[in-house]
Order: structure tokens, then sequence, then C-alpha cells
């Protein structure tokens, strides 16, 4: 049976360029909610990575943690519990996550790239089976660091591919195992019903982009822990429609569903 949808770990803010709102906000927020927890996951600096409207920049780190306190104080005097997090890719050639962790409460993994012939290729443009075995490759070498507690949109190598062969989303049940084992969930990403309900692109669920329903009935198969998250990039997506219809989704596909995230995954 489905729970009320009462935390939240995946939200931006207007410092990655992208989107809109302040962490307070969110706070402010999620007290019309009844929320019992929040966490706000910016994305992280990425040296590597391009950074123009797409991510923090590193001049805005520290202001970016005095956000986060500002947002901690007035969420312990609601009652709410903050955590602090930054959504990362993993490339094994970068050594920032350690230090991260230092920093913060959580790290999830958001891979938006792959690294394929000395070069950066985005997620969204991914056209071949080699290109889906190097994301679940990257994929499964991240989860096994401990570094992260939460595997977002992890079907998202599917946008740019209208129609994926069965060989393509049988590439990903690896990690769709390893999860399991690792009890990493994988996330339900509302972001994407959003963005295609906003567009109006979609009437039903199998036209949407991502979330892909096959690849969660393999999650369902599978019995790996799913969460389900906003992917709020400003405060109203905080618990909107998006929300609910991710859970209707959950619930037809009768995926094992949790509702609060651990922390401290990596033991510093």
């Amino acid at each position: 049976m489905i729970k009320k949808h009462i935390n939240s770990y995946h939200s931006h803010t207007i410092l990655c360029g992208h989107a809109g709102g302040r962490p307070i906000d969110y706070v402010k927020e999620a007290i019309k909610h009844n929320f019992k927890e929040l966490g706000i996951s910016e994305h992280a600096p990425m040296a590597n990575l391009r950074n123009k409207n797409s991510r923090l920049h590193e001049k805005d780190y520290q202001k970016y943690f005095k956000l986060l306190d500002e947002a901690k104080k007035f969420a312990s005097l609601n009652n709410i519990k903050f955590y602090k997090g930054l959504e990362i890719e993993y490339f094994n050639h970068t050594k920032v996550y350690e230090h991260y962790l230092n920093d913060l409460d959580y790290l999830i993994l958001g891979q938006h790239y792959i690294y394929k012939d000395n070069k950066y290729i985005s997620t969204f443009k991914f056209n071949t089976l080699e290109e889906i075995i190097i994301y679940r490759d990257t994929v499964i070498e991240a989860l096994k660091t401990g570094y992260f507690n939460m595997l977002c949109h992890p079907d998202l190598c599917f946008f740019n591919i209208d129609n994926p062969t069965d060989e393509m989303y049988e590439a990903l049940r690896p990690v769709i195992k390893l999860a399991k084992k690792l009890d990493i969930p994988l996330e339900l990403n509302a972001n994407g019903i959003r963005r295609a309900v906003l567009e109006g692109k979609v009437t039903e669920f199998s036209n949407i982009k991502y979330p892909r329903v096959k690849f969660f009935e393999m999650v369902a198969e599978e019995g790996a822990k799913v969460i389900i998250s906003s992917d709020a990039h400003n405060v109203a997506a905080l618990n909107d429609f998006a929300i609910l219809e991710s859970y209707k989704m959950a619930e037809d596909l009768n995926l094992n569903v949790i509702y609060k995230l651990k922390m401290n995954y990596f033991k510093k």
C-alpha cells in the first residue's frame, strides 16, 4: 500500500543556473506538506564538466553551504530533519567524492555523462548499445565505491532512444541486481513525468522518456528498492501532480517503494 509522500532528497536551487528557489524556500514548502525530512542536492561542481547553467560553480560552493545552514536552522525550528547533499556524476579519474562527503550528509549518483574515446558524452544523446553498456559499467563501478546512497533516474540513458531494444534494457539488469544487493534504492524520477506533461507530449506512461515502464518492470522482477523523488527545479514541484502520478505508476507496477533515504553509506 502506497503511503503519503513526506520526505524528499532530490531538489535543486537557483545556484545551478537552471532551477529556482533557495534551500529555505524548499523548507517552507515542505512545511506546507507536513514533510518529516528534506534534503537538498544541488548539481555538484565538477572541474571536468561544463558549468554554464548546468551545475553549481566552484566559486559558489561556500555560498551553497551558507544557504543550506540557513535552511537547516529554519527546518529544525519546524521539526523537519534537514540533510545537505549533492547530485554528482562518477568517473574513476575524478577524485572529489570523499572531499564532498566530508562536508555533506550524502551524495546521490546522477550519471549525466559517460567517458568514451577521451571525451564526455551526454546521457541525453545516447543512441547505441555500446553507450548503454559504458553507462552500465560506470554506474556499477560507482555504486561499489559506497559513496552514493541513491541512483537517480537510472533509465535516463534511454532518453534519446524512442524504442530501446530488449538487449538495451537487459544491459541494465546487472545495475538493478547490484542496487538490490547493496541496498541502494533506484529512483523513480517524477521530473520525467512532469516534463512530458508540461510539454504536452504524453497521454500515458508508455510514452514518457523517463521513467520507463519496461525498466521498472525489470526492477519489480528483481525486487530492488525504489524511492520516488521530485527532482524539483522549482519550489512548487516539491510535491505536485507528478509526484502523485509517480506513486500511481509505482502501485501499478507493484514496486518495492521505500520512503526514507539512508545516510552514511560511506564510512568516513
